[in-house]
């Protein structure tokens, strides 16, 4: 008869749900990098599951329901609108006739994108903490954690864009988007992988750090600034030259250009001879190119080191 201190002889170590106490080995952390898709093929119904009632827990009893992910773009798009085009008297000079909304449109676009990175990140970083219950519980995949907050971050947004496409459709104040909806998909597949491989980065760290959380507001704030969502770099002269390298190299700039070549479609300015391209539609496969190697980046690297540390989590939450 096999004692109850005895080690469970039928979980093979090899086992990729089974954490056990020794150091994660590499080869391990790739397999269960690997194995990732299949687990979360397995736990659908979870996941389903839990991204429902996280909406629910979220909308359910309030005045406005399923209209309040609106209202935080909405409220940045209306104070920063004030902030720049009122008082600053910032504008996109030049514009093509039926394009007098383009700033606004321009800036609300930039700002569902960000603001659904920082939702998710702003609550993924929390989320293993919170959910010490189930962490201690070997046979939870854990990793799934920050996976829903993606998700329910990612359908809030849905809902964001589907009431813009029903606005361009039956109001003026933009042209419908056209063939280049069809790229949104892999946006949307793309940008939930960057959050994922970010909150698995933060939710690790929070575990150990726990100014994590404050770190990641301030952080959240300076980035909201420094990626173009209020203003246009084509459009802030010479002074905005030397810094354009960093801006590019902004994995956020990248996203909100191809969600605004996908919204808005081509927007072309002529300052004189010169035509400045503001926003391309040709460019949403770059965009998207570049993004995508960030988002597979963040995974990778989130991933692994929560691989690596989550063998202490249960001690530590």
């Amino acid at each position: 008869m096999t004692s109850p201190q005895s080690e469970p002889a039928s979980l093979p170590e090899e086992s990729p749900g089974w954490i056990t106490s020794r150091p994660t080995r590499m080869g391990e952390a790739l397999q269960r990098l690997v194995r990732l898709p299949a687990l979360i093929v397995e736990h659908r119904d979870l996941i389903i599951t839990s991204v429902k009632r996280d909406l629910e827990i979220r909308f359910s009893g309030t005045l406005l329901g399923w209209f309040w992910p609106l209202v935080h773009p909405l409220f940045l798009f209306v104070v920063y609108y004030f902030i720049f085009t009122k008082l600053l008297n910032f504008k996109i000079p030049n514009l093509p006739p039926g394009s007098e909304a383009a700033l606004g449109v321009y800036m609300f676009c930039g700002i569902i994108a960000f603001s659904a990175i920082s939702d998710a990140l702003t609550r993924g970083t929390n989320v293993i903490v919170d959910s010490g219950n189930l962490i201690k519980k070997l046979a939870f995949p854990s990793e799934l954690l920050p996976l829903n907050v993606a998700l329910v971050s990612m359908v809030t947004m849905i809902f964001a864009l589907l009431v813009f496409i029903l606005a361009c459709l039956f109001t003026p104040i933009w042209q419908a988007p056209g063939v280049e909806l069809l790229w949104i998909p892999a946006l949307l597949l793309v940008q939930t992988l960057f959050i994922y491989g970010l909150a698995l980065f933060l939710s690790t760290l929070q575990v150990f750090l726990r100014d994590t959380l404050q770190f990641v507001g301030i952080f959240l704030t300076v980035w909201m600034f420094v990626t173009p969502l209020f203003w246009v770099p084509e459009m802030m002269g010479e002074s905005i030259e030397p810094y354009l390298p960093l801006i590019h190299v902004n994995p956020v700039y990248h996203l909100v250009q191809a969600w605004r070549g996908v919204l808005m479609g081509e927007l072309v300015v002529m300052d004189g001879a010169t035509a400045y391209e503001v926003i391309s539609t040709q460019a949403i496969a770059a965009r998207l190119g570049v993004f995508s190697l960030w988002a597979v980046g963040a995974y990778l690297i989130g991933y692994v080191l929560f691989v690596f540390s989550q063998r202490r989590f249960a001690d530590e939450v």
